[in-house]
């Protein structure tokens, strides 16, 4: 079995990628043979078609040439199709490196599916995602479900980058969310429209005045964890018979399966926002964060102690 064009990956993770590509494209895969098969595939036919021109009369010619041109045209499609797999499969290879990888196979199905759809997607970024789910999904099996890959599938150049954009703005507790108070979200480029294309095409849930709610505690300190990139975000509240409310838009599964491919950038000012529409509710709220070490099974370690969020202009977060 040859090894993948230019990458240094070998042992397992190798063997698990070249086992799901086969699995997903039907054949085995032989990087190195692609060009080589295509082209002498292309060679063959154009002999056959010439071969045919020249057997038929000559008010057969014209039949012959246009089989001829849709040889080749054929020829030409999967030829870039596969140039797209083989793309796709080797920055897969990379993020791969140095990664462990579970013994759970990944279902057949789910790599037909995949590969269908990578054939055909051309862009660089969007192949870079594509390349992300592969491996991810080789390191843990069902990690992304087919209707994630079917969303993904149907969404724009310009519907993705949209999302990428949103992203910034998800916090995590038990749910991935966003702050619904559209002014808010307006101020950082987040409009109406943009939310209403996201919930369209299925990485938003729809409905409006949708809220979390905390419960508080009436004889003790509450506190609620909210996960932000790689921050913790520890807000305290005095004891109180009223519980919590933030309004919150929420991401569908697919939403949160792609949501975890992308890096994020922090925005404080976001932050701030949150926490000024908190205290008006909870004027004696504090806000205390800090860096994430780890998270396991949903029990988050993070580095202590935590900084206090202040709201005052002072410099400080």
């Amino acid at each position: 079995m040859d090894s993948l064009i230019n990458i240094s990956l070998d042992g397992k993770p190798l063997e698990k990628l070249i086992e799901v590509v086969s699995n997903g494209i039907g054949t085995i895969y032989r990087p190195r043979q692609i060009r080589k098969e295509a082209d002498a595939r292309a060679y063959e036919i154009k002999v056959i078609e010439n071969a045919k021109s020249l057997a038929t009369s000559e008010a057969k010619l014209i039949a012959a040439v246009t089989d001829e041109r849709i040889s080749q045209r054929l020829v030409d499609k999967e030829t870039r199709r596969q140039e797209n797999i083989d793309s796709v499969v080797e920055m897969a290879a990379k993020n791969l490196e140095g990664k462990t990888v579970s013994d759970k196979s990944v279902d057949e199905d789910w790599a037909t599916r995949f590969f269908d759809i990578v054939q055909d997607v051309s862009k660089d970024e969007m192949k870079a995602l594509w390349a992300k789910i592969l491996s991810k999904e080789i390191e843990t099996p069902f990690s992304y479900s087919l209707r994630t890959l079917e969303i993904l599938r149907n969404i724009s150049y310009e519907e993705a980058n949209l999302f990428v954009k949103l992203s910034d703005y998800v916090l995590n507790q038990s749910d991935y969310f966003i702050f619904a108070e559209y002014e808010t979200m307006e101020k950082f480029g987040v409009g109406y429209k943009d939310i209403a294309k996201l919930r369209e095409i299925g990485l938003l849930q729809s409905g409006d005045f949708v809220t979390s709610s905390f419960h508080a505690n009436p004889n003790s300190l509450s506190t609620v964890n909210f996960v932000y990139g790689n921050t913790i975000l520890q807000f305290t509240f005095r004891p109180s018979t009223i519980d919590i409310e933030i309004p919150v838009i929420l991401l569908t599964q697919a939403g949160q399966q792609i949501y975890q491919l992308i890096e994020t950038k922090q925005n404080w000012d976001y932050i701030r926002d949150i926490f000024t529409y908190i205290k008006k509710s909870k004027p004696s709220s504090t806000l205390h964060y800090g860096e994430i070490l780890e998270i396991i099974d949903n029990q988050i370690k993070y580095d202590v102690p935590l900084n206090e969020f202040f709201l005052v202009d002072d410099g400080q977060k």
